[in-house]
């Protein structure tokens, strides 16, 4: 009895770490390997990623439509930090990526303790951010940084808006005061963003 009560807290405990531990990827989704992505194809894709994102984050003033773009955003910057702390050869690319693990992965947890009942975050990512991921995976050794410094960048943009606007229109006011808070960090990992985008042009 002793032991199947282990058992039972013991599976209990995997099930719980391997979904705390659940990749953002699309279900079935099969990455590419490392160089095998051409740099000038994923220079275009992240940048029309970018400007896609930057229209949907200007329109998005909901709760439910807030929820899901900064689960989504959490999502695309734990897994993309992931990456690059693995794949960079750069201490201060490796740094700042293990900064956006821990700062995204604390803003997830804080968002979903303020949605209100029926609201909840996706599982996984969409499939732009999907596209982004598979250009850093598939990025070469020699243009991984400068992909993940640019898809920062970008996203970091992408992120402020998202915060100001709904800070300023959203409808729920505790959300609104997170969006507002959760604004200033993401303006601060802006500007280091784009100070590294500086090293790796």
């Amino acid at each position: 009895m002793a032991s199947s009560l282990k058992m039972t807290l013991a599976l209990s405990l995997l099930c719980s770490a391997v979904a705390i531990a659940a990749p953002a990827d699309q279900p079935g989704h099969q990455s590419p390997a490392p160089g095998s992505n051409s740099e000038t194809m994923s220079a275009v894709e992240d940048t029309t990623a970018g400007a896609v994102g930057t229209v949907s984050a200007e329109m998005t003033h909901t709760t439910k439509g807030f929820a899901t773009a900064a689960a989504i955003s959490d999502m695309y910057e734990v897994t993309a930090g992931k990456i690059a702390a693995q794949r960079s050869d750069s201490a201060d690319v490796k740094a700042f990526a293990d900064r956006m693990v821990e700062a995204h992965t604390e803003t997830t947890t804080k968002l979903k303790g303020l949605l209100p009942a029926g609201i909840a975050p996706p599982a996984h990512v969409d499939d732009r951010r999907q596209g982004m991921l598979d250009n850093l995976r598939g990025a070469s050794a020699a243009d991984f940084d400068h992909r993940y410094i640019a898809q920062q960048v970008a996203a970091h943009k992408e992120a402020n808006i998202l915060m100001r606007g709904y800070a300023k229109d959203g409808d729920n006011a505790a959300i609104k005061s997170f969006a507002a808070d959760t604004d200033k960090a993401v303006k601060m990992h802006l500007s280091m963003a784009e100070a590294l985008a500086k090293k790796y042009k």
